[in-house]
């Protein structure tokens, strides 16, 4: 090869390295400069480099603080992505609203409390702590069962018959007393040969009653029986007519006086033919006295008023009805019965918890909202379904017995805490709060704290809640926000960027007055509610957007604004 075309290939190969570098600058330049981010991309990678919410907390300050986030039973037995997220994040599992009364305690009275059990017992080998309430509630009670222990006693009435003269068990020939002593009757065959033995009245002029003893069935009393049925057979000469049946009842045997009933011809048989079972003649016509209403043996006079006697009698029955009757329980009684019942279930679900947590929000919702001063009733009311008011019978000291009983069962080493909602703007339901806490430990019941429950929105007025926080930091006691959310008005799907900036801010600002408002050894932390978004399908707030992260969970502006809050607050 000569020189010159040496010189030209190495120049050819200079132009293409040269244009190759060329091309190759201009790709990078397109990628790096030319294709931007989105806005929303770079704000997620914001939201996802902030560090976990409780490495924002100081708690050496604060030691009875803790950051919770509200979770179901099923998400920590199933140790779902949730739960592993809540573990994560923060320091407590708010299980505010898991125990009912209603589904633990079956329509016989047993207790079934397995999932809470197993619940608890898997979260303890975590080392996560856990809040769990609420142990007396007026609602979501088992009240059928309860209210069956406290009725009153029903005994239902019973009636019956009783034969208690049918001569079969006599001779022929044995003779009966009459109301006359020279006129005796006496005990024959049946002459139509049908019914054994019969009592036979004959006088020839005159007429007389036969008379029978009495003696009645062990238990039962002449005012028990209401009627005397009588098997009657006579003559149009002898009785069949005459002036009536005639009945006395007395104590001992002689000539008494009769009450008259209707002749054995009204009763609807003819005569000459056995009237059996027609003839009913009523007890009360004869105005017995209450010594003979309460005796069970006396003598029965019973026959027919006629001039010439000559008629059968057979199978004199006496009918009975004892009506029923109510034992009505004592108010003493009723709360012996409703403290057992309390007892009993306060000492399930000790023994069901094993430990598992160290706050518990033992009595919810006492005070009455229309009447804030004094606590709930359902007296004078229309109580609905599932609703039992515990204080109806352990009067005032309910929550007294419920603090104690639960102490003696889980242990001192628990903070109990009474909780209360609709506190925002309601001083005097705050107050009258803090006058039961004082009376309830007047009766020798320590209460650790007050739980609260709120469900803000944008428009909430921020200075009653702030008012709200220092009345309750006046008590002097711990104060745990057990669950908050924040709604922005709308559903998911048509919250903006401007909502959720609002969110975030209102999130920051009520971290930031709990901490402002709240002296440090009284906080007893904040639970939020709804960690994620509600689904369409939640009872509570559904579809709103209410969380700190989304369903799909990503980290919203809101966490953002609860970092930025915790972070200001870190050591006061």
């Amino acid at each position: 090869m000569n020189t010159n075309t040496h010189k030209g290939f190495n120049g050819l190969v200079l132009l293409v390295v040269f244009v190759l570098l060329i091309t190759g600058c201009a790709k990078f330049e397109n990628r790096e400069f030319l294709v931007d981010k989105p806005q929303s991309i770079l704000d997620q990678e914001a939201l996802d480099a902030l560090g976990e919410l409780k490495s924002y907390v100081t708690y050496s300050n604060q030691p009875s603080f803790t950051l919770g986030a509200e979770i179901s039973l099923n998400d920590i037995r199933n140790n779902s992505l949730l739960y592993r997220l809540v573990q994560k994040q923060f320091d407590q599992l708010g299980l505010g609203s898991v125990l009912s009364h209603l589904n633990s305690v079956q329509a016989d009275g047993s207790i079934v409390l397995t999932d809470l059990e197993s619940a608890l017992a898997a979260n303890d080998t975590t080392g996560t702590d856990a809040y769990v309430g609420h142990l007396v509630w007026h609602q979501n009670q088992r009240s059928a069962y309860l209210n069956s222990l406290i009725a009153d006693i029903v005994l239902p009435g019973e009636s019956g018959s009783d034969v208690v003269v049918d001569f079969e068990s006599n001779n022929l020939g044995d003779t009966y007393p009459t109301t006359t002593s020279d006129v005796e009757a006496y005990v024959i065959n049946d002459p139509d040969g049908k019914s054994g033995k019969v009592l036979r009245v004959v006088r020839t002029t005159g007429t007389a009653y036969p008379q029978f003893q009495i003696t009645l069935p062990e238990g039962r009393q002449l005012k028990h029986y209401t009627t005397v049925q009588v098997d009657f057979k006579g003559g149009t000469c002898c009785g069949y007519f005459g002036f009536g049946m005639q009945m006395a009842i007395s104590s001992s045997l002689g000539n008494v006086g009769t009450v008259g009933y209707a002749s054995p011809s009204s009763f609807g048989f003819p005569a000459d033919v056995w009237g059996r079972g027609l003839i009913t003649l009523s007890l009360a016509n004869l105005n017995l006295p209450e010594s003979l209403k309460e005796a069970n043996t006396f003598v029965l006079t019973l026959g027919s008023g006629t001039g010439a006697a000559d008629y059968l009698l057979d199978n004199i029955t006496m009918n009975w009805n004892i009506p029923g009757e109510t034992i009505v329980k004592t108010p003493e009684e009723k709360a012996a019965i409703i403290r057992g019942e309390l007892d009993k279930w306060l000492k399930a679900v000790a023994e069901a918890a094993n430990g598992g947590a160290s706050s518990w929000s033992v009595v919810y919702q006492p005070m009455d909202d229309n009447n804030p001063s004094e606590i709930r009733t359902g007296v004078g009311t229309t109580v609905p379904a599932n609703t039992f008011y515990w204080q109806d019978y352990l009067g005032k000291d309910y929550a007294a017995i419920a603090i104690n009983l639960f102490r003696q069962y889980y242990g001192n080493n628990v903070k109990l805490f009474i909780t209360e909602t609709n506190l925002i703007g309601n001083t005097a339901k705050i107050q009258g709060l803090k006058d039961f806490i004082t009376y309830t430990e007047s009766k020798g019941a320590q209460v650790d704290g007050i739980a609260t429950e709120l469900a803000l929105d944008l428009n909430t007025n921020k200075s009653q809640v702030e008012a709200m926080l220092s009345a309750l930091a006046g008590t002097g006691k711990l104060i745990k926000i057990s669950a908050v959310d924040i709604g922005v008005g709308v559903t998911v799907s048509l919250a903006n960027n401007d909502l959720y900036e609002s969110q975030a801010e209102m999130y920051k600002w009520f971290v930031d007055a709990y901490y402002r408002l709240i002296p440090p050894a009284q906080r007893a932390g904040i639970i939020f509610k709804s960690p994620m978004d509600r689904a369409t399908s939640s009872n509570w707030r559904p579809g709103e957007p209410v969380g700190l992260w989304t369903t799909q969970y990503l980290r919203k502006k809101a966490y953002a604004g609860v970092v930025e809050a915790l972070e200001a607050n870190k050591g006061k």
